[in-house]
């Protein structure tokens, strides 16, 4: 079943090719102001490759016995036409254990994306010759499906909802964070791997189908909750609570290892909180809503007028801290018995709006 869209009613709409603003101080947006010699010289730029170093995750070194295999490199093409910013982003990734090319505008992307094979593309939109936003659609409409992360400083989260059919796997406006550049990077490739894993399945592989008995019973049990909190004692308590009910518990202590977890273990539902550390939850919801549409979160929080916010971007449910655990329960049970066709439906539905997890809720 394709990802669904999460509506907001009369607020904004929400995409799940979109992931949210990133916004965070590292890389200067320096988009404003070319000049025409600058141009030139971007435009005669020839394509630069940079080696990146062999995986740390051992994959060189086997044993006595068997000859070395490395492990594919994973190739990522960087396009934007600020020379400092594209040797940075690259330098990045290379660093991290890709294999990295770069182009100074979009008809030099374009090219190399005939000639090689890439498995992502990270791009600026505004560029001489071909804009990000067209090189898009000429991928898309050239059949390609390799994953793209825009990161610019001149187009918009919103903007980019008038394009969800280019399937842009992420926006990250400038300036912005290299840790969370380079977490989002990771999810839109494995995210990507996962797909082609998935699209390459055959009927001789399938299961014959089984009555209506069979079936529930072979259904896995949908117990298992994330719980995302900095404060080791409230995850303890909730953990606590969940498992005397049944559940399984997982925990992370910010938004990056939420992020991480829920792609790893795949859980039923995610509390969580706002106030963390490396990604906060807001961050951290949006990649989820990237990676995992339909993934139910409930977020918690002592932050205070984040109700707003919650509706605005599709959140399930939400609960201000001091928290109430019976009424919080009630929810998790509810959403996790939620079969997928009715989540689907329910978030869908244009008069949706987030739960708001109170001594009113029943």
């Amino acid at each position: 079943m394709p990802p669904a869209n999460r509506s907001q009613t009369p607020v904004n709409h929400h995409s799940q090719f979109v992931a949210r603003q990133v916004q965070r101080s590292f890389i200067g947006d320096r988009e404003s102001g070319h000049n025409e010699d600058q141009t030139d010289k971007q435009n005669n730029m020839k394509l630069q490759t940079l080696t990146s170093a062999p995986p740390r995750d051992g994959s060189w070194v086997t044993g006595p016995s068997k000859p070395p295999v490395p492990a594919r490199v994973q190739r990522i093409l960087v396009a934007d036409d600020e020379e400092d910013i594209r040797h940075l982003i690259s330098s990045v990734l290379a660093g991290d254990g890709f294999d990295v090319n770069t182009a100074s505008d979009g008809e030099q992307a374009w090219e190399a994306l005939l000639h090689e094979h890439y498995d992502l593309l990270v791009t600026d939109n505004e560029m001489p010759r071909l804009m990000g936003i067209k090189l898009i659609e000429r991928i898309r409409k050239e059949g390609m499906s390799l994953p793209v992360i825009m990161a610019s400083g001149s187009l918009s989260v919103e903007g980019v909802r008038d394009y969800a059919e280019l399937q842009i796997a992420a926006v990250i406006p400038k300036p912005f964070d290299i840790c969370e550049f380079l977490t989002i990077v990771r999810i839109a490739l494995r995210v990507s791997g996962e797909d082609a894993t998935a699209d390459h399945g055959t009927y001789a592989n399938s299961p014959v189908p089984r009555s209506t008995a069979q079936a529930r019973a072979a259904q896995p049990a949908h117990n298992h909750v994330l719980i995302a909190d900095d404060d080791s004692l409230v995850r303890g308590s909730l953990a606590s609570v969940l498992e005397s009910e049944g559940y399984v518990v997982d925990e992370a202590r910010n938004g990056i290892e939420a992020v991480n977890r829920a792609i790893e273990h795949k859980p039923d539902l995610v509390l969580l909180d706002l106030n963390m550390p490396h990604a906060n939850g807001w961050t951290a919801f949006n990649q989820l809503d990237l990676v995992t549409p339909l993934l139910p979160v409930i977020v918690i929080t002592a932050r205070p007028n984040q109700y707003k916010e919650a509706v605005r971007l599709g959140v399930d449910a939400f609960m201000e801290k001091p928290l109430n655990i019976p009424i919080l329960v009630r929810a998790v049970k509810r959403f996790t018995s939620e079969d997928e066709n009715r989540h689907v439906r329910r978030i869908t539905n244009p008069a949706f709006v987030t739960r708001l997890l109170d001594s009113t809720d029943s």
